[in-house]
């Protein structure tokens, strides 16, 4: 018998896991990959998204500074310029999770699903896991669905939304290319971009790191002329130019990550349709080849790279959204509204990718303020023992949008572990 059963061993699982043990609490994960970590590992969601306050003020939970302070041990983790915390290497972070699991005595189950759960009394009794073919039942006392497509949730029985009307966010299929002279193209960004928001470039523990992006519904990007030519002369598809973002990575002095390609499709994906997936995964790789291309003819000090790494996992940026007992809409967001029992605070925006061309959403909130995630969107209406964790919790398609990225993901699970761990040491 666990005191408990984290389904997803992703940003919201780990930090879940981790907090509860801290507590003293018996916990299991169940983890569907052969690693931790999730968006941030398996999709190479790198860096994390800034969230703190204009001030320099912080606005994630404790954990995000110990993983982090963790990973810069290794120089696997950097403090940018704009004092994001939040840039690390994802393939050192496996084994950084792996090393805090074990601090912990958090036991991991890889390459296992959760395929049945046992309801009685409103109460999950227990849940029937697969390994190669093989079930078993595993009791505790509470259970997490952490899995980021509310898994857990729908096998029992539990009521969600997904998409906006059935429309979701657009995917994305990240990769990483290396044997990049950062240093040539640092020195071509300058020469091309004077904006050092859009394109910084900073010197940081030896190394060079930079970012910079271009969208297909901007003209005002510097690489937008690139991108133009590339298209005309049959580098590139149209739809490559979607979204384009870049970032260099702490440890690997020639790589460069990719937040692209958003994948392109004719008609909308569903992420909770394996067609869909299977389609995405595949076009993706096609996208990717033509970007690495197009990279290499038309950015200097892309030359002599490749690709290095495609991620094993898409981008999901949203899929099913748990009913809970509170929903947490665009309003609360844009409102900065506070709860009485918080499990993050965050000032992220309300950040939506389209498919369609300037269907793109970005609703800012005040710099200097922020909302807060209440613990009841966490918790699953009907099921006394099953809360949920990250992009799955209780809240409208525009709210979810603000409250996906990994800060936020990490620290409600932070803070989910603490209260579980409170009610399994007071249950009355």
């Amino acid at each position: 018998m666990y005191d408990l059963i984290v389904a997803g061993g992703g940003t919201s699982g780990i930090s879940t896991a981790i907090s509860a043990a801290k507590q003293g609490l018996k916990v299991l994960v169940i983890e569907k990959n052969s690693f931790l970590g999730g968006s941030m590992t398996g999709a190479l969601v790198v860096p994390m998204m800034k969230n703190m306050l204009k001030n320099g003020k912080s606005l994630s939970g404790e954990f995000v500074e110990e993983l982090m302070a963790e990973m810069r041990k290794t120089s696997d983790a950097l403090t940018y310029s704009d004092n994001n915390i939040g840039w690390f290497n994802p393939d050192i972070m496996k084994c950084t999770l792996d090393d805090l699991f074990q601090k912990y005595n958090i036991e991991v189950f890889f390459d296992t699903v959760v395929t049945n759960a046992n309801i009685s009394d409103n109460k999950i009794q227990n849940v029937e896991i697969t390994y190669a073919g093989q079930k078993q039942l595993l009791e505790a006392k509470y259970f997490v669905d952490a899995t980021g497509n509310a898994d857990l949730v729908n096998l029992c029985g539990g009521n969600f939304e997904n998409g906006n009307d059935g429309i979701n966010q657009a995917m994305t299929l990240r990769f990483i290319a290396s044997n990049v002279d950062i240093k040539k193209f640092a020195e071509f960004l300058k020469s091309i971009d004077d904006n050092r928001e859009v394109s910084p470039i900073s010197e940081i523990n030896g190394e060079i790191h930079l970012s910079t992006a271009c969208t297909w519904d901007n003209d005002s990007w510097k690489l937008k002329p690139y991108f133009k030519k590339a298209v005309a002369d049959g580098v590139l598809e149209e739809e490559d130019c979607a979204y384009f973002q870049i970032f260099t990575i702490p440890n690997q002095p020639s790589a460069i990550a990719f937040n692209a390609p958003r994948i392109f499709s004719e008609k909308p994906l569903n992420p909770l349709d394996v067609k869909d997936t299977s389609f995405a995964l595949i076009q993706g790789r096609k996208q990717i080849r033509r970007l690495m291309a197009f990279c290499k003819k038309y950015l200097a000090g892309f030359e002599n790279a490749y690709i290095s790494q495609i991620a094993p996992m898409l981008g999901i940026r949203d899929s099913r959204r748990i009913e809970g007992e509170y929903t947490m809409s665009e309003e609360d967001v844009l409102s900065c509204k506070k709860f009485k029992n918080a499990l993050a605070k965050s000032n992220y925006p309300i950040d939506v990718h389209s498919l369609k061309k300037d269907g793109d959403i970005l609703n800012k909130i005040d710099e200097d303020d922020y909302f807060e995630i209440p613990l009841e969107s966490a918790k699953v209406r009907g099921i006394k023992n099953l809360f949920a964790a990250g992009k799955i919790v209780s809240a409208t398609f525009l709210a979810q949008a603000a409250l996906r990225i990994i800060p936020n993901c990490l620290s409600m699970g932070e803070s989910l572990g603490k209260h579980i761990a409170e009610l399994a040491k007071n249950p009355n």
